[in-house]
């Protein structure tokens, strides 16, 4: 999956990637050096349900040209549909934060053993401490157990796995439990920081249900995101200008599949973007830390 950006344009911050932290192939090092090299100003780290990248990198003591926009992707579920909820801009040591990763530490290797559980009964014959390897200390996901499949040889691809096995409608799959929008919102705005609905097409078929987000008090939208076309582009560019609200984008790079490569850096914001960005964050007083 590649499409091109609206307009061939000069990229200054991605603002949606993962690293090993949860389910990306790049340790947060590797990535920022990536970022360097594609010129980048602004790299957005927004690991599933954790900020532990954040904390190495500034263990590590990071001081180069990048500037690293404290990000999360939270892991929301309502109404049996998965929504993804981009936070930006918070304090990665708030308490709340801090004990909603360890909480869904836990929530995630349960459901994990779950699935694995139902693959084997299938005659995946995987184990969760497989898994658990795989993940090597990050959140567990999904594709962890994917690459479990693959490297067992039950599927041949991450994406035949969850085609097969692991998507929403396949018999491996498992809900999660409810966390809703809203929860997510006020967890990040509490935390100091705002939030940004991600990938909005690959969770709305219909774009207008986006609309029913509105009361979560919401703050953005992700605009730019390799799964949308340029119509769809446009219509959340319009509709976050509408309703007042700021635009992110990002490659939504893990580096798992075979065009991550060849979007990161590829799709975010330019500096005007980024400008208005901020601009917007700044006037709406929100105490963040961009």
């Amino acid at each position: 999956m590649t499409m091109q950006p609206t307009e061939p344009v000069v990229i200054a911050a991605d603002l949606h990637t993962h690293t090993t932290c949860s389910d990306g192939v790049r340790r947060p090092d590797e990535l920022v050096a990536m970022a360097e090299q594609a010129g980048l100003q602004f790299l957005g780290i927004a690991d599933h349900d954790t900020v532990e990248a954040h904390h190495v990198l500034r263990k590590g003591g990071y001081n180069g040209p990048i500037r690293i926009m404290p990000a999360i992707e939270l892991s929301c579920f309502e109404h049996q549909r998965e929504i993804h909820v981009l936070g930006y801009c918070f304090d990665i040591d708030n308490a709340d934060v801090l004990a909603y990763a360890a909480a869904k530490h836990i929530e995630r290797y349960e459901r994990a053993a779950q699935m694995v559980e139902r693959l084997r009964r299938f005659g995946n014959a995987i184990t969760i401490d497989e898994v658990v390897e795989t993940a090597a200390g990050a959140p567990i996901g999904r594709p962890h157990i994917a690459a479990v499949l693959v490297k067992r040889g039950f599927v041949r691809s991450i994406q035949d796995a969850f085609d097969t096995w692991l998507d929403s409608t396949r018999p491996a799959y498992v809900t999660r439990p409810t966390f809703t929008v809203a929860e997510g919102v006020r967890l990040i705005r509490n935390a100091g920081g705002f939030a940004s609905i991600a990938h909005p097409m690959r969770t709305f078929a219909d774009p207008r249900l986006f609309l029913q987000l509105m009361a979560s008090g919401i703050n953005g939208v992700e605009v730019f995101h390799p799964s949308h076309y340029f119509t769809t582009r446009e219509y959340y560019r319009v509709l976050a200008k509408q309703h007042g609200l700021m635009i992110t984008g990002g490659s939504d790079f893990h580096g798992t599949r075979d065009y991550d490569e060849r979007n990161f850096g590829k799709f975010g914001l330019t500096s005007e973007r980024v400008d208005a960005l901020l601009e917007s964050v700044h006037a709406r007083n929100l105490n963040v830390r961009c």
